[in-house]
């Protein structure tokens, strides 16, 4: 009968090994971060990693994007703004791409990308310009009550439009180059929570 062979594992195969294994650990500020380790423990450490999801840089949750799919020329027609989803206060949304990760809740800060247009097509505001996502607590007013609504519904990597009417966006009072009575179409991307 032929013989089972355990693999042999050289310093720098177990070394490779362990930082997908285990990534972040402070057993790498140890000259010999093996010292001490069977080959056990090490497959032990594998199957671990391997079940707890932890299979190195291709489970990584995605960057940002860059805002190419945010980007729009002319006047918003009735066949784009079609499909819409629309919630109990009036907000209309669309998913573009489902999130992969969790909620915000209420207070939590939280960083998103986004560019607002007129229905007209003129952009008035782009994070995705200046590259870099706005951060704040969600939820707590400190933003138009459209976004509120909508980022406290999305997961963290998902990508919506929406249509804001006035009465969730500036109503009567508009804010710079947003005139009184506009309904707002935005492109936001919930990039991550911070808190």
């Amino acid at each position: 009968a032929p013989q089972c062979r355990r693999p042999i594992m050289n310093t720098r195969s177990r070394l490779a090994f362990f930082l997908v294994a285990f990534p972040g650990t402070l057993a790498m500020r140890s000259a010999r971060p093996f010292q001490g380790m069977s080959r056990r423990s090490l497959m032990f450490g594998a199957g671990s990693a391997i079940a707890l999801g932890r299979t190195g840089p291709a489970q990584a949750r995605p960057a940002a994007s860059d805002g190419g799919w945010a980007k729009h020329d002319g006047e918003f027609t009735d066949t784009e703004l079609s499909g819409f989803t629309t919630s109990s206060s009036g907000l209309e949304y669309k998913v573009v791409d489902e999130g992969y990760g969790v909620k915000p809740t209420a207070g939590q800060g939280i960083k998103a990308h986004y560019s607002g247009y007129l229905l007209n097509g003129a952009k008035f505001d782009s994070s995705y310009d200046r590259r870099s996502p706005l951060g704040f607590n969600v939820g707590t007013g400190r933003v138009i009550k459209g976004w509120d609504e909508a980022l406290l519904d999305m997961k963290v990597g998902e990508k919506r439009v929406l249509k804001i009417p006035p009465g969730l966006a500036y109503g009567s009072r508009g804010a710079g180059p947003i005139p009184p009575g506009s309904t707002l179409i935005f492109y936001v991307e919930l990039v991550a929570l911070t808190s």
